[in-house]
């Protein structure tokens, strides 16, 4: 296996360049922020993320390189969809296109899903991508993930969205 590491994400001008370029890409903003941010909203967005402390935020460095983002928080079982757990984490993740279709992204979740359970002390990890992000949702099951429910939900922006609920216990 190749050499990952999620190392923080710090208040540094190189850091947020490399989110910038990530966040321009059709295949992360169509996903993550559903248009393509300034490089000043950047900036005061993971600013503002650093100063509240309400997630992690990782770089995701694939053999000593960044290629990737990822947050990871507690979630918040409001959806009442695993009852049997009692401490939920959740995470977002993205990395550049040039790294898309390698098998990558499933090396990199499968990875954050161990360092999560050995960090995070939680009983499982649900993610919620939009249910046609039929790319992810694969990634997501090779790494053990299932599918418990689908609700109808909004993007960013406010447009409807069907959501995926997937969920990997511990």
């Amino acid at each position: 296996m190749e050499n990952i590491v999620f190392r923080d994400f710090t208040d540094d001008i190189e850091n947020y360049k490399k989110l910038h370029k990530w966040c321009s890409q059709k295949e992360v903003w169509e996903w993550f922020e559903q248009r393509i941010l300034s490089y000043d909203e950047i900036i005061e967005k993971y600013q503002r993320k650093l100063s509240l402390h309400e997630e992690d935020m990782y770089m995701i460095a694939y053999n000593k390189k960044d290629i990737g983002f990822t947050q990871i928080y507690k979630f918040v079982n409001y959806m009442h969809v695993i009852p049997e757990c009692q401490n939920i984490m959740e995470f977002d993740i993205f990395m550049d296109n040039m790294f898309i279709d390698q098998g990558k992204g499933t090396e990199i979740v499968k990875e954050e899903c161990k360092y999560i359970f050995d960090n995070y002390n939680c009983d499982a990890i649900i993610l919620r991508p939009f249910s046609r992000n039929i790319r992810a949702i694969k990634c997501y099951e090779k790494c053990g993930y299932k599918l418990i429910k689908k609700y109808d939900g909004y993007d960013t922006i406010g447009n409807p969205e069907e959501i995926s609920v997937l969920l990997n216990i511990k």
